[in-house]
């Protein structure tokens, strides 16, 4: 296809046409630079629509110099549709995005990724459970993919983090803005393993429209979707139908038969959706092999810095928080996160009294 990025992000901004016209228009003009030197009635006829909307078209082009600035400003980078660092899964559905903004390490979009999903609103119990899945799934080898929305979405990128994996959030505004606004380090976080992914150029607000046309983006990144709590009439519904249109795989949590909250879930398990009690599960139906539990109260040999620091304070023994600090010299400001990542690898167990233990040791 060719193109320069200019090209592709001018294509990507022009009103009237929608991306599977753009592709057309791609194809039979000869590339994106191609378009917009091209007549309305060139247009027209290769994107077939009406000469109104391809005027409208052409008239609506975007300057993409400043856009391509912003995204250097943010840190982020730019991948078009012909981009070989392009996710291959998503080019493969019905309507993919012509070019992608991103934030991190856009090599992380090569793995295989399970996107996990559910309601904003989730209980303590459904956030604990996403946290724990989303650690498994990234020990698994999974590129661990959620909306970055409150709730479940962030519980599944915070997993996949203290699992020591990667995870991608796909969100609903440009890669400067930060939405929900108590997420910033949440963010810092996942670009530095992971990515942050958008179709929205830099500057783009959290607008209603924004969020289901996201979804489509987190249901063809990934080989499998696992709705862990979701309404009946739900963003995590929208996904997983995205999901099966697309021939991904849709797991669901199975929830309290009373609770609304899991409508969504008992549906799609009565259409065939396979339940899955775990991360393991569900790794092994992705058809991967899942992380095995450390053996009984042994220091992983793979543990580095501030993480082995705090295991080896436990390897006498189970300690407290402040014995913690004082045997490695850490504020508890920081051996607090460090000790909720070391639970959630399995690794550390938290005992009555508030002692923390090696998981396993006696």
């Amino acid at each position: 296809m060719g193109g320069t990025h200019s090209d592709w992000i001018a294509l990507h901004l022009a009103p009237g046409i929608g991306d599977r016209r753009k592709r057309k228009l791609v194809e039979r003009l000869g590339g994106p630079g191609a378009v917009f030197r091209a007549s309305a009635e060139e247009v027209a006829g290769a994107a077939g629509c009406g000469i109104e909307r391809a005027r409208t078209f052409l008239r609506g082009r975007t300057d993409p110099e400043p856009v391509l600035r912003e995204t250097e400003r943010a840190g982020g980078a730019v991948l078009v549709f012909d981009d070989p660092a392009y996710p291959l899964l998503l080019k493969e559905t019905h309507d993919p995005p012509l070019v992608l903004f991103a934030r991190g390490d856009t090599a992380v979009l090569s793995r295989p990724a399970v996107a996990v999903v559910g309601a904003r609103r989730a209980d303590p119990g459904a956030a604990g459970w996403t946290e724990k899945m989303g650690s498994v799934l990234a020990r698994s080898g999974f590129l661990v993919a959620s909306g970055f929305a409150c709730g479940i979405d962030a519980a599944a990128h915070r997993g996949a983090l203290a699992g020591g994996g990667t995870t991608a959030a796909v969100l609903g505004t440009g890669i400067d803005i930060c939405y929900p606004e108590g997420h910033a380090a949440l963010a810092d976080a996942i670009a530095k393993s992971g990515v942050l992914l958008t179709e929205l150029p830099p500057g783009a607000g959290p607008l209603a429209p924004h969020f289901p046309k996201r979804n489509r983006i987190l249901a063809g990144l990934a080989v499998g979707v696992v709705v862990v709590q979701a309404a009946e009439k739900s963003g995590a519904m929208i996904t997983a139908r995205l999901a099966l249109e697309a021939g991904r795989e849709v797991f669901v949590v199975a929830g309290p038969p009373w609770e609304p909250r899991f409508a969504g879930n008992r549906r799609l398990a009565r259409e065939g959706a396979p339940v899955v009690q775990d991360g393991e599960e569900a790794a092994l139906l992705l058809g991967a092999t899942p992380p095995e539990a450390p053996s009984e109260g042994t220091l992983p040999l793979d543990l580095a810095g501030v993480d082995r620091q705090v295991a080896l304070a436990l390897s006498d023994g189970p300690r407290t928080t402040d014995e913690i600090c004082r045997a490695t010299g850490r504020l508890p400001s920081e051996v607090l996160p460090l000790l909720l990542r070391l639970e959630l690898a399995g690794l550390v167990e938290e005992r009555a009294g508030r002692l923390f233990a090696l998981a396993g040791a006696s």
